[in-house]
């Protein structure tokens, strides 16, 4: 029986429960038993946007999308494995076995284990230091990973090991029901969903400045709460936070350094986000960096009372 572990071809029989097929040691495609875990996985490159994201998540539904055949990683979990087939075209007329019973004319998908020969676009950018970012799934919910390291193996196929972007893509459920303002209340309702769909979408960007809002009007409404005037700016109520922390009513302010400092968290990696600090810090914030922003903001929720306890 042929094993998918170092073939240099893979073929894909179509129909309503799709085979996956390697070439045996005569060149006949066999029909693997067990079928191996395939995805689909669209690469992106290094300069990760909401407008190269939507197209890798378009290329997950076309045939001509590459594979990756993962398997365990030698760091462990959340790290995968594996190796990168690309589409190669349609082939008719093929001949192919299951076991000992041999079958004839079926037309197939062909690919090919991607090799350093074939100058890809993620080997290229990794040779330069710049390694880029896959979409594995299926597009409506795609994954979002970064190539960790591309290595080839003694037979010359490239091994590429990815690292998760988002760890938990889901969001805690929110509950606002103790604001009293309705209006900040509904607001903030609305925000946090689309926070969350950003999150899931990985549209950090997004992402951070629906974090900041939320963070600016929980922190109005607290100071406001607590007799404290508020600016309804997130810099200049942090600040009062602040200086409540450095009072001498430190232990009774109602805050934590913790909470200060994972709400200025967000407001700086907000402000990265900005043309003008890219500019100035001469580099863009990094997707995995940015989205740390949802558990930074679930636990600043929790510790407020504002998560739904299930």
């Amino acid at each position: 029986m042929s094993s998918i572990a170092g073939a240099s071809k893979l073929y894909i029989l179509p129909g309503a429960n799709p085979a996956v097929l390697v070439p045996d040691s005569s060149g006949v495609p066999e029909l693997l038993d067990p079928q191996p875990l395939i995805l689909r996985a669209a690469y992106v490159g290094p300069d990760l946007n909401d407008s190269s994201l939507a197209n890798a998540r378009q290329q997950l539904a076309f045939d001509h999308c590459p594979l990756l055949v993962p398997h365990q990683s030698p760091d462990g979990p959340p790290y995968r494995s594996g190796m990168i087939f690309t589409f190669q075209g349609y082939v008719s007329g093929v001949s192919w076995k299951d076991e000992h019973i041999s079958h004839h004319g079926f037309q197939m998908l062909q690919y090919a284990a991607a090799t350093p020969i074939g100058m890809w676009q993620w080997t290229q950018d990794a040779q330069q230091g710049r390694p880029g970012y896959f979409v594995t799934g299926r597009s409506a919910e795609a994954a979002l990973w970064h190539m960790f390291r591309l290595e080839v193996d003694a037979l010359g196929h490239e091994i590429l090991t990815l690292a998760p972007i988002l760890f938990t893509p889901s969001c805690p459920q929110a509950d606002f029901s103790s604001i009293t303002d309705s209006a900040l209340r509904a607001e903030l309702t609305a925000q946090y969903d689309e926070f969350c769909q950003r999150v899931v979408a990985h549209g950090y960007r997004d992402a951070l400045t629906k974090a900041r809002n939320i963070v600016e009007g929980l922190v109005a409404y607290k100071l406001g709460q607590q007799g404290q005037r508020a600016h309804k700016d997130l810099g200049k109520d942090l600040q009062t936070v602040q200086g409540l922390l450095k009072g001498s009513s430190r232990a009774s302010c109602g805050w934590s350094d913790l909470e200060y400092h994972l709400a200025h968290k967000i407001r700086l990696l907000h402000g990265q986000t900005h043309a003008v600090s890219v500019t100035t810090s001469g580099r863009a914030i990094r997707p995995e960096f940015a989205l740390t922003v949802a558990e930074d903001l679930a636990e600043l929720m929790r510790g407020w009372g504002y998560l739904r306890v299930p």
